[in-house]
């Protein structure tokens, strides 16, 4: 049995902010990921063949079983994928806290569209998907 991510993405004014919800917050050691707008060099989807390798050694804190779950902070990028191959993946400027985000939704090519609108456009309200 697969379980899905779990996660809420809302865009601000000034940043992304990925809330991982329920087991996703434990998984990946955090209850909140925020990337300022600014920050974001590009986002798309991508199969999991172009994801960022997964460190062998991986930091306290994140979990990573190949073909079931990554999740976490691995070598600078955060982490929150099941077995899914289509992923969104955030990209950050070299500035940026993290690498990239590589996140799985369950139509990452709807929240794809729905984000790179709002950060493009820099909307004035929040938006939550």
């Amino acid at each position: 049995m697969r379980i899905p991510t779990n996660l809420q993405l809302t865009v601000t004014d000034t940043a992304l902010v990925i809330e991982p919800q329920g087991l996703d917050s434990w998984w990946t050691g955090t209850g909140r990921v925020e990337v300022p707008v600014e920050e974001i060099a590009s986002i798309r989807i991508v199969p999991r063949s172009e994801a960022p390798a997964v460190a062998k050694r991986l930091r306290p804190g994140a979990l990573h079983i190949d073909g079931v779950i990554t999740a976490g902070v691995h070598d600078g990028t955060f982490w929150d994928v099941r077995g899914g191959d289509q992923l969104l993946m955030i990209t950050c400027r070299p500035e940026s806290r993290h690498k990239a985000l590589v996140l799985q939704f369950a139509n990452p090519f709807a929240t794809l569209t729905r984000t790179r609108t709002v950060v493009t456009h820099r909307p004035s309200r929040s938006t939550t998907f």
